[in-house]
């Protein structure tokens, strides 16, 4: 019996369409096709997901897991990593379109060498044609010297190290953000180095209409609120001001002097709508509106966590 070596964790809600092409690409690596599988963890969609996957005829292992009700990242890729067969697990997003080579440049590396995360770039694209040749797309994967110590839209780690570590947090709940940089963080603490491998890249599908999909103006304040209050509880789980620089603490000073509130009411919404096509205005203005929710999201995060003589950042 062949052994499983890589498993491909993807968490997704609501996002069939998208997670479909995704599937697509996955299906046709240059990787020996019975040596991965695909693990999809459906956290509470309604738009018909579990049932796209099933439908889905795979070259290769192919599961989909499903939780009725949303429970967030965290708790998703924690169920991905228990269940993986492969001895590395890579995490990407369900709007990840991966070139043929992906999970072989991934498993290269951690076949060198035992303990590491391995990440490679994830490059922006729009709507329209793409290739995975495209020169102007491959400098920019070469020219990729940043980024998280992990970053779950394209990450991998072998199984036993993040089994050692306990896995995701899973108090940072359906919130939004700082989860899988948390897990970083305690993997570096364990020894583990990291180590970008610049042909493991990958597109990030991120069209503009897309985005606005099935959101509106509040729903996207709220996310940003919900990143600030996560922020707040990673840094008091790892207070250093390298941590509270990363996590943008500032924005808390920001937003006392900004006099507006981070929220939009429904009779706002057309209002907004009009904004968003004033193409010079727009952007500054938006920036403003989302420093103002991040940092209630702060503020909310420090109330709640603050007790006895506990510094509030």
């Amino acid at each position: 019996m062949v052994q499983v070596k890589a498993s491909i964790v993807i968490p997704t809600r609501n996002r069939r369409k998208v997670l479909e092409r995704t599937l697509k690409y996955l299906f046709f690596q240059d990787y020996p096709q019975d040596q991965y599988e695909i693990i999809v963890i459906d956290d509470g969609s309604t738009d018909g997901t579990h049932e796209m996957v099933r439908a889905q005829e795979s070259r290769c292992k192919l599961v989909c897991l499903r939780h009725e009700e949303r429970k967030g990242q965290a708790v998703a890729r924690n169920w991905g990593i228990r269940e993986a067969q492969g001895e590395v697990v890579i995490f990407i997003d369900d709007d990840i379109f991966c070139p043929p080579q992906f999970i072989s440049e991934h498993v290269k590396y951690h076949e060198k060498e035992d303990n590491l995360i391995v990440d490679g770039p994830a490059i922006n694209i729009g709507e329209g044609d793409f290739s995975f040749t495209d020169r102007d797309k491959l400098l920019l994967a070469f020219f990729n010297f940043f980024g998280s110590v992990f970053v779950t839209a394209n990450t991998s780690c072998r199984k036993e190290h993040l089994l050692k570590a306990e896995g995701f947090d899973e108090k940072f709940g359906t919130g939004f953000g700082w989860y899988d940089l948390d897990l970083g963080f305690r993997l570096m603490a364990m020894g583990l180095k990291r180590k970008k491998n610049r042909r493991a890249f990958a597109f990030h599908y991120k069209p503009a209409k897309i985005q606005k999909v099935g959101f509106s103006f509040q729903q996207r304040l709220n996310k940003q609120k919900d990143r600030g209050k996560n922020a707040v509880y990673l840094y008091k789980k790892h207070q250093s001001k390298k941590v509270g620089r990363r996590v943008r603490l500032h924005y808390r000073w920001y937003g006392r002097l900004l006099p507006l509130k981070g929220r939009v009411t429904e009779r706002e919404e057309p209002v907004f709508e009009a904004m968003s096509r004033k193409k010079l205005l727009w952007p500054f203005l938006w920036k403003i509106y989302m420093i103002k929710a991040y940092a209630e999201g702060l503020e909310e995060g420090f109330a709640h966590t603050r007790t006895g003589k506990q510094k509030d950042g």
